[in-house]
């Protein structure tokens, strides 16, 4: 190091500054309006009545959000007003720079240690006693704004590699979308038009006794949690349900099965398609729609999977589904839908097998995308690291 840093209790360079009162008039900013793990506010400067007890902050405080503190909220406001009391305003003392704090605790190893402390199962809140106890490498000013003027030029240019990273990344997302709809949509010659009712039937699943449940197992009981949002088996991993019990045998499904999800278990998953992805391992549960071809009818079911993704019929299915909080449809709400579809079964293939194609090419570019951002906030941590290691400065003139 170029200069001699100490290392001092929190308590010694900070204290909190909790003015508690009921404010009317100054900005409001909650838990809500911070991102975490960037400090950037998301919220609005206009103000908000709120009833409950607030505090007080300026433009000098840094705001720490203790409630959760894995989520990594903080912020450095640069106007006066009031916030949540699951915030807690920051007064660096003369010897500490605001934004050096700022960093400080930005960095993953500080919230681990901080989330550490955390009491409460469901509402884990940081002792904030023992966070003011952490210690905290403290050089001498001007190095504390050597380092701040660094991160700041090196963070500002990351923000912009991830902002146009995470561009990319939806408009990778985007083009296999536009595809499958440009593909499937409209009409074509050759192409029938008629309802999915026409096409199909749709069974619902069988009610598997729950005290059957099991964390591993041969057979796994699909749920609505298995399905992505946009289509497709989403394996769940630890939080898997295996079925231990006695199985009718018409509720084991072959592998290529089209089943529907008829909950929105979770936003986006209702109509979502999913081909059973292997044989004799995979159960009708209910809440699941199985799909199957009527008699005599030309159906691929690769081809009505992507079908079924069209955004069209989506929405048609969340429309007519029932339910406030929990949305549900029906056989004979899907089976309402209408749809297109060539009427050649090998035409139906050759579209699949190109979308496939496609949504190849698309998922591999999204996962280069994915590791990109994954690397820039590695970075970032590296520079968190470096700075207060001393290292980031310590070959710089």
């Amino acid at each position: 190091m170029n200069c001699v840093w100490e290392q001092r209790p929190l308590s010694a360079v900070c204290r909190v500054d909790k003015r508690q009162g009921q404010y009317v008039g100054p900005p409001y900013v909650g838990l809500e309006d911070i991102e975490s793990g960037t400090g950037r506010f998301i919220g609005s400067h206009a103000p908000i009545e709120v009833k409950s007890t607030t505090f007080r902050f300026t433009a000098s405080h840094v705001l720490y959000g203790r409630l959760r503190p894995y989520l990594n909220k903080i912020y450095r406001p640069d106007f006066d007003g009031h916030c949540s009391t699951e915030i807690f305003p920051l007064l660096p003392a003369a010897t500490l720079d605001r934004n050096f704090l700022f960093y400080w605790l930005l960095q993953s190893s500080t919230v681990s240690a901080i989330d550490a402390t955390s009491t409460g199962a469901r509402m884990p809140r940081a002792n904030m006693d023992a966070v003011m106890e952490f210690m905290l490498p403290v050089p001498p000013i001007p190095e504390q704004r050597r380092i701040v003027a660094i991160l700041d030029e090196a963070f500002e240019a990351i923000a912009a590699a991830k902002a146009n990273t995470e561009k990319n990344l939806s408009n990778a997302r985007e083009v296999f979308e536009s595809q499958r709809e440009t593909m499937l949509s409209g009409s074509r010659t050759g192409w029938h038009d008629c309802l999915l009712q026409d096409l199909c039937d749709i069974k619902h699943g069988y009610a598997f006794e729950g005290e059957f449940f099991a964390t591993a197992g041969q057979f796994v009981l699909l749920t609505p949690g298995n399905f992505f949002e946009t289509g497709g088996y989403r394996d769940r991993r630890e939080k898997q349900k295996f079925f231990v019990g006695e199985i009718p045998k018409e509720f084991v499904l072959p592998e290529g099965a089209l089943l529907v999800a008829m909950t929105e278990q979770a936003a986006g998953l209702l109509g979502s398609p999913l081909l059973v992805p292997e044989p004799n391992r995979f159960l009708h549960n209910q809440r699941l729609g199985l799909v199957s071809a009527k008699a005599r009818t030309a159906w691929d079911n690769a081809f009505f999977f992507h079908v079924f993704n069209l955004r069209r019929v989506r929405n048609e299915i969340h429309r007519t589904a029932s339910g406030v909080k929990v949305r549900h449809t029906s056989p004979g709400k899907i089976g309402a839908v209408r749809v297109t579809y060539p009427e050649q079964v090998e035409v139906q293939r050759n579209i699949a097998t190109r979308l496939s194609e496609v949504e190849d090419e698309s998922h591999s570019l999204i996962d280069l995308l994915t590791r990109k951002l994954s690397a820039l906030d590695e970075l970032k941590q590296s520079l968190l690291h470096q700075a207060f290691t001393g290292a980031l400065t310590a070959k710089s003139p």
